[in-house]
């Protein structure tokens, strides 16, 4: 066996190696994603939309969502999200979603995502939060 064979093995061998072992970390520690779903009066015709827009964002290897909506939470993280039946009702409370952001699962989510069609100058949210407009 070449000294070239040789560097070829173990190359493969270290790659492999680490390309496993980064695999079981991502496994251990995915992604958390949490998806806030604004389920006000404005929202009414938009609703019907968010099942594609949920779908889009799932999928993502290594990534678990958590899913609340304004006014409560739908279920912690797994790897889909599953909205149920949601109805537009009362009116919009940013506050009331700022207010649980020091809480699960707020303080264990690394992006979160708010599926709103609220205007500017209603979405006084977090900064680092993504806003989506159905």
């Amino acid at each position: 066996m070449g000294p070239l064979t040789r560097w070829l093995l173990l190359a493969v061998a270290a790659f492999g190696a680490l390309a496993g072992g980064y695999h079981a970390y991502l496994r251990q520690a995915p992604h958390k994603v949490l998806v806030l779903i604004d389920t006000s009066f404005a929202m009414r015709e938009a609703l019907p939309r968010l099942p594609a827009i949920l779908h889009s964002l799932e999928g993502q290897r290594y990534t678990v969502y958590a899913l609340e909506t304004d006014k409560a939470p739908i279920h912690d993280f797994s790897e889909r999200l599953r909205p149920g039946r949601l109805d537009a009702y009362a009116p919009r409370n940013f506050d009331a979603l700022k207010a649980r952001a020091g809480k699960a699962p707020f303080d264990q989510a690394d992006e979160v995502i708010l599926v709103s069609n609220a205007g500017a100058d209603e979405l006084n949210v977090p900064g680092s939060w993504r806003v989506i407009v159905p």
